[in-house]
């Protein structure tokens, strides 16, 4: 996305792989844990304070945009750690992180919606069909992923071209370009 070379070894890119796998399986399912309990500890909680009715009707308002905000916290760790960039900030969102989790949530909708209603796949793929649907899903995840990740990097080619300090060109992150070529050009 960014227009650099893969400067870690092939040990350091599947640490990071496994890495990244470990820490975003933690945050799902702390958010999916949030989803599910917190909501009999809030209500115990509020039942205890005599507010039982107005937490049920909060809770069902904050829950979504509390899962929301842990997927795009995913995002954030996945736009962070998994390119090979030098010099990066940490950003809570971006606009491809918006974007990413935006076509996330939608092509997730969509592929739902669409299993719910043509269920003829476990027909034509019997016990398969599951595992089937899963690797769809896990490449709309991807793509919903590289799609953010992408307007990120335009995003920040764009604003190097417009002259913001900080911004970066496409390939100019890598570090080991301007180590073997002081020019700065891309080899």
């Amino acid at each position: 996305m960014y227009g650099v070379r893969e400067s870690r070894t092939w040990l350091q890119v599947r640490a990071a792989g496994v890495g990244l796998t470990i820490v975003l399986l933690t945050v799902t399912l702390v958010a999916l844990l949030l989803v599910v309990y917190s909501g009999t500890v809030g209500r115990s909680i509020a039942g205890s304070l005599g507010q039982e009715a107005s937490f049920g009707a909060l809770w069902a308002i904050a829950q979504i945009p509390v899962a929301v905000l842990f997927v795009l916290f995913a995002f954030a760790i996945i736009y962070y750690f998994a390119p090979d960039l030098r010099e990066q900030k940490w950003y809570w969102i971006t606009p491809g992180s918006l974007v990413g989790v935006a076509l996330w949530l939608t092509a997730s909708f969509v592929l739902s919606t669409y299993l719910r209603f043509a269920d003829s796949y476990s027909v034509t793929y019997g016990s398969l069909a599951g595992v089937i649907v899963l690797m769809l899903w896990f490449y709309v995840t991807a793509s919903a992923i590289l799609i953010g990740g992408k307007i990120n990097a335009e995003i920040e080619n764009a604003a190097s071209r417009a002259g913001f300090t900080g911004a970066k060109l496409h390939g100019e992150r890598d570090a080991h370009e301007h180590i073997s070529n002081p020019s700065g050009t891309p080899t």
